[in-house]
């Protein structure tokens, strides 16, 4: 029973991040007005929570390894509910966007650390059990967008932060209570310059696209090509410094096998279309449609809707299924609804018989199970190449997701603010996009294909 509450407990912990993300999207176009700030200074707000997870997620999967995941999971749950309560109060932009960073460095151990304490706790079945933690994150994805659109639009954004207060102290009080630390602190040397390094080159390229999307001039190109540079010669170093660290945050042997390579620049690709999309959906349905802010969250709902018993299904049969199959019929599924999301034809052809949110709820929907399907078995293709390594494997992969979602979300804003308009903006933008992810499928073949019925008979 005891771990059935700590799976519980650590569960509610990733729904709050979940909550957050999600419920910050629907606020987004609400910082452009109250701070009178422009989009990609507002969209800085979403881009830097995504770094400070960059930078953080690799080294809390070590941290959880090595000083052991109560001590690590406690602190950062401390760290995301005060920073919480900072974003709440913040009088400008540029504080709110600090206060996010410190906020995304607290939320950054959730996913690695609650991974290894799963797994820890549920050997026999950590396949099933992975899965179906992974799954509860899209609860979030109901709850945040419902609640943060009617909080945004009854009262103030500021009460989306407010309300990780009251969680996060319950969660405190539950992990303290339940979770007996099974690892003894080893004091092994954590790679703190390396996650410098990566960062630095995520940073800097951020840098680059959002000058040449603020002014496009010949003065910006050189600076922007100064960044560029910067951004590459962080990644030289980063390489170079992972060959000399005793313990690094990413074990080049890994990067030069095929298998791990392809798996994250697949979950690469799947973090720039996925979360930079869901980030700006409803600014989208606001801008583009002139749905109300609270539609603009409601409108949401569908993509957790198909994302939660898609994603239980494929838990369940992934033992029989393999990796590989779930992966290209979930991606195909993501690719082609984004694709249908641009302003087109489609919504030429349908929309005298249906409405724009009968529409665009039938689209998040099946992007809603494209995700459900594809991420039970994506998750457990990358933990298949390093299973004695469970929250450092789960780190790298949310690591690369991460990195993805802060240069899609960088590149969508670009796109937009380099547009006439913002229908024209997001029809370029999601094209983009589904063509990325079409082209990314046949990273899948190289990708551990898992064990299906028919080959463990000949076992």
């Amino acid at each position: 029973m005891r771990r059935y509450l700590i799976f519980a407990a650590v569960a509610s912990g990733l729904l709050m991040y979940s909550i957050d993300t999600t419920a910050v999207a629907v606020a987004f176009p609400k910082f452009i007005r109250d701070f009178h700030a422009t989009l990609l200074w507002a969209a800085w707000t979403i881009s830097i929570y995504y770094i400070a997870v960059t930078m953080s997620m690799p080294l809390m999967g070590n941290l959880s390894d090595s000083l052991g995941r109560k001590r690590v999971y406690l602190t950062s749950l401390a760290l995301f509910t005060c920073s919480s309560l900072a974003c709440a109060r913040a009088p400008n932009i540029y504080a709110l966007i600090a206060c996010r960073f410190f906020q995304g460095i607290g939320g950054a151990a959730f996913l690695p650390t609650a991974s290894g304490i799963v797994s820890d706790y549920f050997p026999e079945n950590r396949e099933r059990a992975i899965g179906l933690f992974t799954s509860i994150f899209p609860i979030g994805g109901i709850v945040g967008p419902n609640l943060g659109g009617w909080i945004v639009s009854r009262f103030s954004w500021r009460y989306i932060f407010y309300i990780n207060l009251p969680i996060g102290m319950i969660l405190m009080a539950s992990i303290l209570m339940l979770l007996e630390d099974s690892r003894k602190p080893s004091h092994s040397r954590i790679d703190f310059g390396g996650a410098l390094f990566m960062s630095g080159a995520v940073l800097f390229l951020m840098f680059g696209l959002n000058l040449v999307g603020e002014n496009f001039s010949s003065r910006t190109l050189v600076l922007a090509a100064a960044f560029l540079v910067l951004s590459a010669s962080s990644v030289l170093l980063f390489l170079r410094r992972e060959k000399r660290e005793t313990n690094p945050i990413m074990d080049l042997a890994l990067i030069r096998s095929t298998p791990f390579l392809a798996a994250n620049v697949l979950n690469l690709v799947i973090g720039a279309t996925v979360f930079a999309v869901s980030a700006f959906m409803p600014f989208y349905a606001t801008s583009v449609h002139k749905l109300s802010t609270l539609m603009s969250g409601m409108i949401l709902t569908p993509r957790s809707l198909g994302t939660i018993p898609a994603s239980a299904v494929t838990s369940f049969l992934l033992k029989r299924l393999g990796y590989r199959r779930p992966i290209i019929v979930g991606l195909s599924i993501v690719a082609f609804s984004v694709f249908l999301m641009a302003p087109g034809p489609l919504w030429r052809i349908v929309g005298a018989r249906f409405s724009v949110v009968q529409i665009l709820s039938v689209l998040i929907l099946l992007s809603g199970l494209g995700m459900g399907i594809t991420f039970p078995a994506a998750n457990n293709a990358c933990i298949e190449l390093l299973p004695q390594r469970v929250a450092s494997i789960t780190g790298l992969r949310g690591m690369f997701r991460t990195i993805g979602g802060a240069v899609g979300v960088s590149l969508l804003t670009v796109i937009l603010h380099l547009s006439s308009n913002p229908t024209g903006g997001f029809r370029r933008a999601f094209t983009f996009f589904s063509i990325m992810l079409f082209c990314s499928i046949p990273l899948v073949f190289l990708m551990p294909a898992g064990r299906t019925t028919e080959e463990k008979r000949f076992l």
